[in-house]
């Protein structure tokens, strides 16, 4: 029983790992690098040795874990790909956009080998996924035959966003669990993960936020009373407010949230409200879906709970930036060529103006130098344009989608595992756990797998 990091470097970039158990190789996601570019962004395929996969399992329809979802496929042809209904409606929605954003790569960043895939392979690699219920163990053979040794898995919901999901695969008489991007906490509209505990041998998890402390005392209820009073504030001074959003996920809780306190009173008086084009194709997406994945307001059409405008790329250069208006438009990381970065510029220079950090932000990207610069230092968002000077007010929130490092602690100690994966991190994250699990888990091996180096489970 073996598992293959095949992501190109320790860190949060292209999600995926190869699990070779009972006989069978199933390959867990299939991400895309949110800031590399060509190869660099797709997982090593090359670790594979030309020998494919039995089957695939796919968590969530985030960019880091579905992204190179056709190039995956490429190297299995006619293998069952498995996921839950929405994660299939979300990556539907997600890959065509990227077909759409490596096309203008290929323009402005002369990536003659752009695009990796086309829409058309999208339309036709589908025929390949099979949609799998939560809390039901299922074949991983598909419609091919039986996997040998009898090999299964089970899906439990993971409170990430809509549709993810962590995998319990059986095989060897051995139960491996990998938990995708979890959050163990009730946002609000996601409920917060239904995890196993019982008799996990291994444990592959998750380490985003081990490098994030969060202060004594802390609670998610009144990290979002904190927001929202701020918020109102803001609102009140008619400042205009950019909250820089993932499209997928945060833009939903957002939209959720605001809805709530409007009508609870926290959120008082008019206010102008900008969404992005995907942000809004993928709202569209999660109010089909009401009613069919596990959420809190489950008949909530998001589209309608607002006043909202939807702003594109083409628009957001002429958009005039108002006073008590709210910009919740991608990317959360304000990644260069979207529309949190083009409208950046315009919001950080003003000092009455507000920019408020919802979600986590790599370091490395435009937010994360936005979030550490000081207040009135220079600020680099695009390599190609000049830097910006930070006048406006900057505030942080610890709303993010994955879990906090204590909760994923705590889940470790519960479940005891013989072994614990540690994946899906920077080096000081991944670092955090691999010092604090054996203080909780004192019979635990820790491994922390090297690209490309097969590991014994």
């Amino acid at each position: 029983m073996k598992l293959t990091n095949l992501t190109r470097a320790r860190e949060i970039g292209a999600n995926c790992y190869l699990l070779e158990a009972g006989g069978a190789r199933i390959l867990l996601d299939s991400g895309m690098h949110p800031r590399a570019l060509g190869q660099a962004a797709t997982p090593d395929f090359s670790v594979l040795d030309g020998r494919g996969f039995d089957a695939m399992v796919l968590t969530h329809a985030h960019q880091d874990h579905s992204g190179c979802l056709p190039l995956a496929m490429r190297q299995a042809p006619g293998k069952p790909v498995f996921m839950t209904q929405a994660t299939a409606a979300l990556t539907d929605v997600m890959l065509h956009n990227s077909v759409n954003v490596m096309l203008r790569q290929r323009e402005s960043e002369g990536m003659s080998d752009y695009p990796l895939f086309s829409h058309r392979e999208v339309e036709q690699i589908s025929e390949q996924w099979r949609i799998a219920p939560l809390n039901a163990p299922f074949d991983l053979s598909g419609e091919r035959g039986g996997l040998a040794g009898g090999v299964t898995c089970e899906f439990f919901d993971a409170g990430h966003i809509l549709g993810s999901i962590g995998a319990l695969v059986r095989a060897e008489g051995r139960r491996i669990f990998y938990t995708g991007d979890v959050n163990f906490e009730d946002q609000t509209l996601m409920r917060g993960a239904r995890f196993p505990v019982d008799d996990i041998d291994v444990l592959i998890m998750e380490t985003t936020r081990g490098n994030s402390p969060v202060p004594t005392g802390f609670t998610r209820h009144a990290e979002e009373k904190r927001f929202l009073g701020d918020l109102q504030a803001a609102l009140d001074d008619d400042a205009p407010v950019l909250i820089p959003v993932f499209a997928l996920g945060k833009t939903q809780e957002l939209l959720a949230l605001l809805h709530r306190a409007r009508k609870s009173g926290e959120l008082r008086g008019g206010f102008g409200l900008y969404v992005g084009g995907l942000g809004a194709k993928v709202t569209a997406v999660t109010d089909r879906l009401r009613g069919r994945a596990p959420r809190h307001f489950g008949d909530l059409k998001l589209a309608e709970c607002l006043p909202m405008e939807v702003v594109g790329g083409r628009d957001i250069a002429k958009l005039s930036v108002s006073p008590k208006t709210v910009y919740a438009v991608s990317s959360g990381m304000m990644t260069e060529k979207t529309l949190s970065n083009a409208l950046a510029p315009r919001i950080l220079e003003n000092p009455d103006a507000r920019c408020m950090f919802i979600g986590y932000s790599d370091p490395a990207s435009p937010a994360g130098r936005v979030r550490a610069a000081a207040s009135g230092g220079e600020v680099s968002l695009d390599a190609g344009q000049r830097p910006v000077r930070l006048r406006c007010r900057v505030d942080e929130y610890t709303l993010s989608a994955h879990a906090v490092r204590d909760g994923l602690l705590d889940y470790a100690r519960k479940a005891q595992p013989a072994k614990v994966v540690l994946v899906h991190g920077d080096p000081p994250a991944v670092e955090w756990f691999a010092r604090e699990i054996p203080k909780v888990c004192p019979h635990s091996e820790i491994i922390l797998p090297n690209p490309g180096e097969p590991v014994e489970l």
